[in-house]
């Protein structure tokens, strides 16, 4: 029996980010991305976190943004917990993510991409892509908008 309660769309991603004010700036001055809300910090008495995010009962959302480009949105959060773990996973690790955006040159940006100070990146591979990653270390895909028929 097919499951018919999955009918929807992909509504957004998340990314933990170390600083929400950095992420930001990154996302809408870097990269273009437009910001929808940004919720303020939370944090509660109780252990409401925990019992909604599955985090440490001691857990703050120091902030949050809801970001949109072209008409997919994803989401930032600044965690603060006893718990955390700052981990650098490589590309090949398991439970690693990246973002994938397109760009209408690709050229014109690993050139842009070369020029940002804060930016690594890696070389266009032969496929019509190339990986960014930022200073905190989130991996980011540049591909080419597919050309339309003429």
């Amino acid at each position: 029996m097919k499951n018919t309660i999955f009918q929807g769309t992909i509504e957004h991603s998340g990314f933990v980010v170390p600083d929400i004010e950095v992420a930001v700036e990154f996302f809408t001055h870097i990269l273009g991305f437009e910001v929808l809300f940004r919720p303020g910090r939370m944090q509660f008495e109780d252990d409401s976190l925990k019992r909604y995010f599955g985090v440490h009962e001691q857990s703050i959302v120091e902030g949050a943004a809801f970001l949109q480009y072209g008409d997919r949105k994803i989401e930032l959060v600044q965690w603060s917990t006893p718990d955390q773990q700052n981990v650098h996973l490589k590309p090949s690790d398991i439970g690693v993510a990246h973002l994938a955006i397109t760009v209408t040159n690709i050229e014109e940006a690993l050139k842009y991409f070369a020029e940002q100070s804060d930016v690594k990146v890696r070389e266009l591979s032969p496929l019509g892509f190339f990986y960014i990653t930022t200073s905190w270390g989130m991996e980011i895909q540049i591909m080419e908008l597919p050309q339309k028929p003429l």
